[in-house]
């Protein structure tokens, strides 16, 4: 029974496989229309850039920017507090969060969020591109904030 059971769940997935293959071929390249069918995602550039500075206009060292809405990725800090994120293969999502976190904790974090006009795109996958510099400013937390961070964390 359970020989037969493989057979016919195999056979079956097979089968709903071709059909489905089928169908997406013949979903694209009607006659009609004289465009190349496509398949994929809309892609573009989008680059980040800028500084993480104290209130004395100081560069903060391996402070996190993070840019959400893209994977999570992560941008650290240079000894200037300068970074930069840049990809040339992100999903053209309209608005951006980027936040810039010190993971010591001396400092409290900041967000921003950006909106993007892609510019440059050529019509079929690829929306253009978009580049923006944020400084950010990050104040000191008080003693009674460090000191409750750090109570809670024993």
């Amino acid at each position: 029974m359970n020989k037969l059971r493989k057979f016919l769940t195999v056979k079956w997935c097979a089968m709903l496989s071709t059909l489905l293959g089928l169908l997406g071929f013949a979903a694209c390249g009607s006659k009609e229309v004289d465009e190349p069918c496509l398949y994929g995602q809309p892609y573009a550039n989008f680059k980040v850039d800028g500084a993480v500075l104290n209130e004395d206009g100081k560069g903060i060292e391996n402070v996190k920017v993070y840019v959400r809405e893209h994977y999570g990725d992560t941008a650290v800090t240079d000894q200037q507090g300068k970074f930069e994120f840049n990809s040339t293969d992100i999903f053209p999502m309209r608005d951006f969060w980027v936040m810039a976190k010190d993971t010591k904790g001396n400092y409290e974090t900041d967000s921003v969020n950006i909106t993007t006009k892609f510019e440059g795109g050529d019509g079929d996958w690829f929306s253009g591109s978009y580049a923006t510099t944020h400084d950010f400013t990050l104040k000191k937390k008080s003693a009674e904030t460090t000191e409750k961070n750090t109570t809670s964390e024993k």
